[in-house]
């Protein structure tokens, strides 16, 4: 093993990414509301959530399987479809700090409940949190996934407490699906649930971004984007069967409520803190790394000024990153940009899914050769079912979201993308009097990527 690679990413460290990305505050809220309403059918729905993340995350197994790459979410729209594409993913990527800012408040409201003496302060708490993961994503992602993956095993001990603790408590007569069909719940309250939980769910393909840290890429990042969501699911199954279980009542409010029926109070405590809290944590170090190597990737494209692109000796942009944090923390200790900026963002966002879902049928037509040795074999009729259906929820889904936006929030999204067409012209005929042509070189193929193609080709052609 090579000094660089021991400074890279292994298996483990990609699951736990993926697990820290995915188990966020969301399930602690979610499971709740929905027992409430589905009873014991939430163990189909999850069961249903976890066959749709994984038709969702198949376009980008396949993909990372045969040509890795950080900042692939603009890169393959880009280079594989076209730059226009890239451009669109692009400006959607310059949003993606409205998330941080979002997790670095859950976390502060999550905090300052168990601080009474901080009441008041949670905009500070926030901007605190963000200035102190600042400073570590400053310090190369090797070092910030190895922190989150500590935080990762604080968070599943507090979940396999909840679990182990509560099994041998729990009364299994509570536990029917039957009965829940049986007390007139509609096929439309499942799906309502699927989509809940597919969401608690998503974020695990956020390691994918990271390629350039990972050790193995065309092998561990294929298998994180399954492992990860799979494990998670099975985890979610299981907090919802010891909470099914466990229920004192008809309903529940919150998981610490039912976790007091089993566990003492310090544990309860702790369950609250490796819970919901360091899930917010673990969320918030996969969102950081992902947006700063999307908009790396788009810097050294030189869609944006390629000094943003300098790295420093830990192998991050430093504008890069201030631009993410700053903006993250604007919105921290504002606040009040939340509702529509993340309304915005979630409209924009799932029109970017479509062309990250199409991307295995243009890397099967530009690089055949190289599809023949991925780091994990799929087949690719199954995996272009997969494409298909997932692009075809996705295309549904960023209709559902603009039909539910309001005029203002219209003209929001119309005037951020003509200043970023504004933007686009001036930096085309920018770089045009220097003897540049932007979409000439966005079209160029990645270096690595022809290599990988010619060596496969090679490979074909000796057998």
């Amino acid at each position: 093993m090579t000094k660089e690679n021991k400074k890279k990413l292994g298996l483990i460290a990609c699951i736990a990414t993926g697990i820290g990305a995915i188990i966020g505050s969301g399930i602690f809220g979610s499971l709740p509301a929905e027992i409430n309403e589905i009873d014991g059918a939430v163990v189909l729905a999850f069961i249903l959530a976890t066959i749709y993340t994984l038709a969702k995350m198949f376009p980008a197994v396949y993909s990372s399987s045969i040509i890795p790459a950080s900042g692939s979410f603009f890169l393959m729209p880009t280079k594989l479809i076209h730059p226009v594409v890239g451009l669109y993913m692009a400006i959607q990527n310059l949003l993606q700090p409205v998330l941080i800012s979002v997790f670095a408040v859950l976390f502060a409201d999550y905090f300052c409940s168990l601080f009474p003496g901080l009441a008041g302060r949670e905009r500070m708490v926030a901007v605190i949190i963000l200035l102190v993961y600042a400073v570590m994503a400053y310090m190369g992602n090797y070092l910030f996934a190895s922190i989150n993956t500590i935080i990762v095993i604080v968070m599943l001990v507090a979940v396999f407490l909840y679990i182990v603790v509560g099994l041998p408590h729990m009364n299994a007569g509570q536990i029917t699906v039957s009965e829940a069909f049986g007390n007139g719940i509609k096929f439309s309250s499942i799906g309502a649930a699927v989509s809940v939980f597919a969401s608690c769910l998503s974020g695990g393909s956020s390691v994918s971004q990271i390629a350039d840290d990972v050790r193995n890429p065309r092998r561990d990042i294929p298998l994180a984007l399954i492992l990860a969501p799979v494990i998670v699911a099975v985890i979610y199954i299981l907090m919802a069967v010891v909470t099914l279980g466990c229920m004192s009542g008809p309903t529940v409010t919150t998981l610490s409520e039912v976790a007091s029926e089993f566990l003492p109070h310090g544990l309860v405590v702790f369950f609250i803190v490796g819970g919901p809290i360091c899930g917010v944590l673990t969320s918030m170090v996969p969102v950081i790394m992902l947006t700063c190597a999307q908009i790396q990737a788009a810097a050294e494209c030189e869609v944006f000024p390629k000094f943003l692109a300098k790295k420093n000796k830990h192998g991050v942009s430093t504008w890069i990153l201030v631009y993410v944090m700053v903006f993250a923390i604007v919105c921290a200790a504002t606040g009040s940009s939340f509702g529509v900026l993340m309304t915005v963002f979630s409209a924009v966002n799932a029109l970017s899914d479509i062309p990250t879902c199409i991307v295995p049928f243009f890397l099967k037509k530009k690089y055949p050769h190289a599809c023949n040795y991925a780091g994990i074999k799929f087949n690719f009729i199954f995996v272009s079912i997969m494409a298909v259906f997932a692009a075809g929820v996705a295309v549904w889904l960023a209709v559902a979201a603009f039909k539910s936006l309001g005029a203002s929030v219209y003209m929001l999204i119309f005037g951020f993308m003509a200043c970023a067409v504004v933007y686009f012209i001036i930096r085309i005929f920018y770089l045009k009097k220097n003897g540049r042509n932007l979409f000439a070189e966005l079209k160029v193929p990645y270096d690595e990527w022809e290599a990988r193609e010619t060596e496969c080709k090679a490979l074909d052609a000796a057998e």
